[in-house]
């Protein structure tokens, strides 16, 4: 009776927290996970302790990440992806290359192993969809030329990323690295990729011609999620992340007439899981980390700064790939600044793997934030300044 009353308070604590902290940052212009994360790190161990991660808040946390990257699939159009064309793949290349060796590099340089300054790069590499997204819609710009090169860039970098995360996984879990176990995995995750979403967009639509014909309530989201759960399934079973299955079945429902239905169902599952993911993640910080008065921190501080400045530049960098007239190259460059879920959900797989202490993670997740933090104040500012093209 014991246990169950402490999940359930646990639980009914990240939700009230998680409404209240995500609608303060909502009131400061702000994304909610920005509130999520201040509220885990405040109801977790590192302040109130109210919340410890168990393994029952783990599992519905990890369902919390797969319901969030089945939407951003969901949420996806491949037609408008396509559109972008060469200029989205030039600047998610560049973004993704850029931050990833300079992590890397500073990884190495502060004395971490060469798995770790991997799985470092791999969590700079992230941009977020959504919140990319979001701050081009509150500002109104979500039609511009800029706009579109940017969230094409955006899936292309979280496609590519997920590649990088699945990677990395197999690395962290094999314990070898070398060429052919590169190109090997890669080889993989790229082939799952393309055979789950030929084969489900050949499948799907005939699934759902059938299950439109059920009278039951939620029997299409209902199939619709299961699909996910069985990519998901397969993904893993090939030595990819749970997350990516999620994404390759959201990406194959968006081609759907059902998608909308869907996508409009999902939301109270969302509503649910996702926010437990985001505060548990805050509830790994350790603040104590940064406590400047304590020597040993201080290392972990410059590390943190110097991540954050990487994080920002690297990003910025792949703006200037565009040669286009009447294109904001920096307007471009800042949008793809955003780490967000994306980056959370690669540092969170590191910290369950060992790759990283509390210290190394509470960093990362501190630039994750920063990065999430600053772009949409930057982003007014460039716009109020109007069309400062670069």
């Amino acid at each position: 009776m014991h246990d169950v009353f402490g999940f359930l308070i646990a639980l009914a604590s990240i939700f009230f927290f998680a409404k209240f902290f995500g609608e303060i940052a909502l009131k400061f212009g702000q994304s909610a996970i920005i509130g999520e994360l201040l509220a885990g790190i405040l109801i977790g161990p590192s302040i109130l302790g109210i919340v410890h991660e168990t393994s029952i808040l783990s599992s519905i946390s990890e369902l919390g990440a797969i319901i969030l990257l089945f939407e951003v699939g969901l949420s996806t159009n491949i037609k408008e992806f396509l559109k972008a064309g060469g200029w989205a793949a030039a600047v998610a290349f560049i973004g993704v290359a850029a931050p990833y060796f300079l992590g890397y590099f500073i990884f190495l340089y502060f004395g971490f192993t060469n798995i770790q300054a991997i799985f470092a790069g791999a969590v700079l590499t992230a941009t977020s969809v959504g919140i990319t997204a979001r701050v081009f819609m509150d500002l109104k710009r979500l039609e511009t030329e800029e706009a579109k090169i940017v969230l094409g860039a955006a899936v292309i970098d979280d496609v590519i990323g997920l590649v990088i995360l699945a990677v990395v996984l197999k690395l962290v879990t094999g314990g070898i690295v070398t060429l052919g176990t590169v190109v090997q995995i890669s080889g993989t995750a790229i082939l799952f990729l393309v055979l789950s979403v030929v084969a489900g967009v050949l499948v799907t639509p005939t699934i759902f011609k059938l299950v439109s014909k059920m009278k039951q309530s939620y029997a299409i989201f209902v199939i619709g999620i299961t699909f996910c759960f069985i990519v998901s399934a397969f993904s893993t079973k090939v030595g990819l992340a749970s997350i990516v299955g999620a994404f390759i079945a959201g990406l194959v429902l968006s081609t759907t007439k059902q998608s909308e239905e869907i996508k409009r169902d999902i939301k109270p599952i969302y509503a649910f899981f996702v926010p437990v993911f985001f505060v548990l993640m805050g509830t790994n910080v350790d603040i104590s980390t940064f406590n400047p008065f304590v020597v040993a921190n201080r290392e972990i501080l410059v590390l943190t700064v110097i991540l954050f400045i990487v994080a920002f530049v690297g990003k910025t960098a792949a703006g200037f790939v565009v040669f286009k007239k009447g294109i904001s190259k920096f307007l471009i460059g800042v949008s793809m600044v955003p780490r967000g879920e994306v980056g959370l959900i690669f540092a969170s797989i590191g910290l369950k793997n060992n790759v990283f202490g509390l210290q190394d993670y509470s960093a990362l997740v501190t630039v994750i934030m920063l990065t999430t933090f600053i772009t949409p104040i930057i982003l007014k500012y460039l716009i109020s300044k109007q069309k400062i093209v670069v």
